[in-house]
């Protein structure tokens, strides 16, 4: 430091004497800095004139100054680069020039960190992982339990019996609420550990410059200062500037809600109050490359990024409820304002009768206990759970908690084409050259040479690796390689004789790649892509006798050849060249080399499962970059449509319609060609305009924007981009369309599943009710003391419910309609035939307490709301039906546990008299059967009369 005035400081170093260089890259580094607002380095007199705010540090002045000019950085920088500290934001990157942004984090812009400095900064600063909301503890979860609505009315009843010297009572009660509490616990527990799950998905390693090479590191172990490599298909590890970017695009959905990709600028100027979505000179964690290159500079890490710093906000905020879970907390409320009218009924009846205060106080808890089904949001979150549970051990990943119930009301399915309906496993057909079509193999003389030409510039051309005897690279651009080398082309040595020099790659508007080599002082520009696009940039045409010129009657014969090629199911790329070399970014004066059609078999039994999406009531539509014919023969060897007749819709119609036009039109396509990333994204908001329910599949980089808007996104394959996975709510472990039908089934019998808790729940709960009101209105003694009510409630609701719960999928699940969304779970009619089979339930144990001796009520009762979890097990088919649900273990066992503790409660004394159970004679017993099955024949008969009346409606 020459001399400091507040302000204006005067900063020396030898370094810049005599090196202009050096000069520049010290006021560049000074400039960026937050509060800096002019910085001058004189390479004559070997000093810098800083003018900044008066809070900036000259210490901080000092250190950017030797980080600029080449001291290793410190340790403690990473506190600075990362927190900031007096004069320098901690999110100002964006407005720094990368050079500056490079000396700052004290990281070489060629070379990256040294190794040694990365791991202290790693050991100073920790990992790069994102902190995660703390689990509820079981404790927690008890807890809550015991200030549930039934536990309050519990623990009224157990002060009600203390208060009228009923200690035992009070006692059983207390049992009774911690056992509740207890089994809730372990099953919530379990749901909680299910759900966290869903997030648990390992990031793939990312490529890294540290010390001048190339590394993949884990995510986990990146640092500020760290120089990433942005390809295709990366998922951003962490905040980072922009060093250099070619071509770089970033799908920023999942921070900014941005659909469509950004295109991003290293050389960008961005105000430092520039909003997040505006920062063209950074890139976010949790965003993905969707195309391009580019290095970056790690500039925050974990909870330091944006979307850690938009979790910190979060908190332990609890994800919001599901639409399922929000519609079971109405009918709850629904069902305790009903049953809280019965159960003030029941009290207020035996008071009219004279019965004692206290007594029916406890009656009226006890029954309201029992009858209030608890916990609705609960059994759907506990089903959904026990659903994705299941989903996942057959390989199918699901990442968030509503895809479930989404996934049994997709009506639409858009398929892509290439690796999900086809096998991705390109061969080259046919290729047309010198005016005439063959099939590789039979190519010989002047064909031949012509069509080495062409495969010399499809190898070019293309971004296949060769590793050892392998290729590595696109399945088309593979296809094309393996051709030529069949016809002795070596692809290593073709391109050391003619490096690369310029790639423009295929682009959203763009349908061709472009490469540009040099061989020596000769130049060659190579360019492949869509016929129609190469062909139009053509002058001339490569024959058998040299280049001729590209007259009409030659146009017409060449685009009659593409068309000939895509009718056969045939992928087509047109393939030009010009020596001389050429502008790769606007390629004119070309000459056409010929055609070349790739074949790619559909995968095996992809014909058949859209046949079983049809039969499921969904409709399937093909999405595909191809040409219109290519699309309509795959489609019509598929079967797609259902009446037969194939209808494409090319995207190039779809640019300029308006929306209104274009939801109107969406629905009626089978196959949407010629497509773009752009053009997907469009096609699913038209579908879902018309109130359809939307599941997208892809794999790609670019199908990123339509998985995230469809309802529904489905990653296909172990083999897609970090990109799509990320996005997608539902990840197959394979391409197979087989799995996507398993996925819909399952998430269909989960739906299902809910809805069969649902009617065994309610329907038990209100035969209580039924019994109990029925009582008070004939004026018979209550059927059901307290504690036996409270037993039912232990006894008959929780293992029998989540037994239903883990039902696996009826045979025809896929030959159902999609459930509608839109509906409530439980219609009016539902709640009509609930109340009708607890009613039958509820007067069967009625007439037993009238007629039969005392417990005889209370142990049919119990036994007919377990028989009727066997007639829940389905909606569609009866006990005895030939497609009756396979045998659920699961069921079967909660209901052993249940019989032998209701056993118990007859045979074990001490838990006999606290019950006011007596002892049962064969009639007991007789009357407890025909209790326990008359309820089960009659509610079996009369579903099956419903299901028969369906079956005849003219709408069914």
């Amino acid at each position: 430091m020459v001399h400091a005035l507040p302000g204006r400081y005067r900063l020396a170093d030898p370094r810049l004497r005599h090196a202009p260089e050096a000069a520049e890259a010290a006021r560049l580094a000074l400039t960026g800095l937050p509060g800096v607002s002019r910085a001058r380095a004189s390479a004559v007199t070997g000093t810098v004139l800083v003018h900044c705010a008066p809070s900036v540090r000259p210490a901080r002045l000092c250190a950017v100054l030797g980080a600029a000019l080449g001291d290793p950085p410190r340790a403690r920088s990473l506190s600075a680069a990362t927190r900031g500290d007096a004069g320098m934001e901690p999110h100002a990157w964006h407005a720094m020039p990368a050079l500056a942004t490079t000396a700052a984090l004290g990281c070489a812009p060629k070379r990256g960190l040294a190794p040694d400095e990365a791991a202290a900064r790693l050991a100073a600063g920790g990992p790069n992982l994102l902190a995660r909301a703390e689990a509820r503890s079981a404790a927690a979860i008890f807890g809550e339990q015991l200030t549930s609505v039934p536990v309050l009315l519990l623990g009224a009843s157990a002060v009600v019996s203390i208060a009228t010297g009923g200690l035992a009572d009070a006692l059983a009660i207390g049992t009774v609420v911690v056992l509740n509490a207890a089994i809730a616990t372990v099953t919530e527990r379990s749901a909680e550990r299910t759900i966290r799950g869903l997030s648990e998905v390992s990031p793939a390693p990312v490529p890294v410059i540290r010390g001048g090479r190339r590394l993949m590191l884990e995510v986990a172990g990146l640092v500020p200062g760290d120089l990433i490599l942005l390809e295709p298909g990366t998922l951003v590890p962490a905040d980072a500037r922009l060093i250099s970017a070619t071509d770089l695009t970033v799908n920023e959905s999942a921070l900014t809600g941005e659909s469509l990709p950004i295109a991003k600028d290293a050389g960008a100027t961005v105000a430092v109050d520039a909003p997040l979505a505006e920062r063209r000179s950074m890139v976010f964690r949790g965003t993905g490359v969707t195309g391009g290159s580019g290095i970056a500079v790690v500039t925050a890490t974990g909870a330091a990024t944006e979307i850690g710093r938009i979790q910190a906000l979060l908190g332990d905020v609890r994800p919001p409820e599901t639409p399922i879970e929000r519609q079971l907390g109405e009918v709850g409320r629904e069902l305790v304002i009903v049953n809280g009218a019965i159960c003030a009924a029941v009290a207020g009846v035996g008071l009219l009768r004279g019965q004692p205060w206290q007594a029916m106080l406890r009656s009226a808890i006890s029954l309201a206990v029992a009858a209030v089904p608890e916990g609705l949001p609960a059994v759907a979150t506990t089903t959904l759970a026990l659903g994705i549970q299941d989903m996942k051990e057959r390989q199918i990943l699901v990442r968030r908690l509503d895809a479930v119930e989404t996934l049994g009301a997709v009506e639409v399915v858009c398929l892509d084409k290439t690796g999900t309906l086809t096998a991705n496993r390109m061969a080259t057909a046919a290729l047309h050259v010198n005016g005439a079509l063959f099939a590789p193999e039979a190519l010989a003389g002047a064909q031949r040479e012509v069509a080495l030409a062409l495969l010399e510039t499809a190898t070019l051309c293309s971004d296949v690796e060769v590793v050892g005897e392998a290729l590595e690279g696109s399945a088309t651009e593979t296809a094309l390689v393996r051709a030529g080398q069949a016809l002795g082309l070596d692809p290593v040595v073709l391109r050391a004789r003619w490096p690369r020099e310029v790639t423009v790659p295929r682009a959203e508007a763009r349908k061709r790649m472009a490469t540009l080599h040099r061989d020596g002082e000769a130049a060659l520009l190579a360019v492949k892509g869509d016929p129609a696009e190469v062909l139009a940039r053509c002058t001339t045409h490569l024959t058998a006798a040299g280049p001729q010129p590209l007259d009409d009657r030659t146009r017409a014969t060449i685009v009659s050849a593409n068309d000939r090629m895509a009718a056969q199911a045939l992928r087509v790329l047109g393939m030009a060249r010009r020596e001389g070399g050429g502008d790769p970014q606007d390629e004119q004066g070309l000459t056409w080399l010929g055609l070349a059609g790739l074949a790619d078999p559909l995968r095996p039994g992809a014909t058949e499962a859209i046949h079983a999406l049809h039969g499921a009531g969904i409709r399937t539509m093909m999405i595909t970059g191809d040409q219109s014919a290519t699309a309509y023969a795959i489609a019509k060897e598929l079967g797609l449509p259902r009446d037969g007749e194939v209808r494409v819709l090319e995207a190039g119609a779809l640019r300029d319609l308006p929306a209104e036009a274009l939801a109107a039109l969406a629905p009626q396509a089978d196959v949407f060609a010629r497509v773009s990333p752009a053009n997907k994204l469009q096609i699913v908001r038209a579908l879902q305009a018309n109130g359809q329910i939307v599941a997208m599949t892809g794999d790609g980089i670019n199908d990123g924007p339509a998985l995230r808007a469809a309802e529904i996104g489905i990653a296909m394959g172990g083999g897609g981009t970090d990109v799509a996975r990320e996005v997608a709510d539902i990840v197959l472990a394979t391409d197979e369309l087989g799995g996507l039908l398993e996925a819909i089934g399952l998430g269909r019998a989960t739906y299902a599943n809910i809805r069969k808790v649902l009617r065994y729940l309610v329907g038990t709960n209100a035969s209580e009710t039924m019994l109990m009101l029925g009582a008070a209105i004939a004026g018979l003694p209550e059927p059901l003391n307290p504690m036996q009510l409270l037993w039912l409630n232990l006894i008959s609701d929780p293992l029998p419910a989540l037994a239903l719960g883990l039902e696996k999928p009826e045979p025809d699940v896929l030959a159902q309609r999609p459930h509608d969304p839109r509906a409530p779970i439980l219609s009016r009619a539902d709640f009509r035939r609930l109340l009708r089979e607890g009613g039958v339930i509820g007067t069967a144990a009625l007439v037993s307490a009238i007629g039969a001796p005392p417990g005889v009520a209370f142990h049919g009762l119990t036994l007919a709301q377990l028989a009727h979890a066997f007639l829940c097990r389905s909606e569609t088919h009866g006990l005895l039906d030939r497609d009756r649900p396979a045998p659920n273990p699961k069921l079967m066992g909660a209901i052993g546990l249940c019989l032998a503790l209701q056993a118990a409660a007859q045979g074990v004394g001490p838990l006999r008299r606290l019950l006011g159970l007596g002892p049962l004679g064969p009639g007991g017993i007789v009357g407890v059967a025909a209790t326990a099955l008359a309820p089960m024949l009659v509610n079996g008969m009369m579903g099956a009369l419903s299901r028969r009346r369906q079956e005849e409606a003219p709408d069914a």
